[in-house]
């Protein structure tokens, strides 16, 4: 997964969709986000809303990241740059100049976008 988005309205759109608004979900438990980059969109979505934005693609995947720490990763970037690129590798997320272990209790990474699952952790049934 490689893609490079507009900043600001990636901020907005998971404030649209995120699910994490009280302070029991801020934290270790909070809910997963979901990342999609496919034909030059960023799909993020929660399991009750999604939101589509242009992204610029290299790479297709989906990724599931607890949206908290999501948000604290998105803070911590330049504030001046308007663009900002993400890449997941066997390493973990790259972002700017940080990279981010790999974590299966914090991230879960689907290279095929058509196998993925539509929300994390799997419920019964999926």
């Amino acid at each position: 997964m490689f893609f490079v988005v507009d900043k600001g309205r990636l901020q907005r759109m998971i404030n649209i969709v995120r699910e994490d608004r009280t302070s029991d979900q801020t934290a270790q438990n909070a809910p997963f986000l979901r990342l999609e980059a496919s034909e030059n969109e960023l799909t993020v979505s929660s399991s009750r809303a999604s939101e589509t934005l242009p992204a610029t693609v290299y790479e297709e995947g989906v990724l599931f990241i607890r949206t908290t720490k999501f948000c604290r990763i998105l803070k911590i970037t330049r504030e001046k740059e308007q663009f900002v690129t993400f890449q997941f590798t066997a390493e973990g997320l790259r972002f700017c100049d940080v990279l981010l272990p790999f974590d299966m209790e914090s991230m879960v990474y689907f290279p095929d976008t058509s196998g993925a699952p539509e929300n994390w952790p799997l419920t019964a049934g999926q």
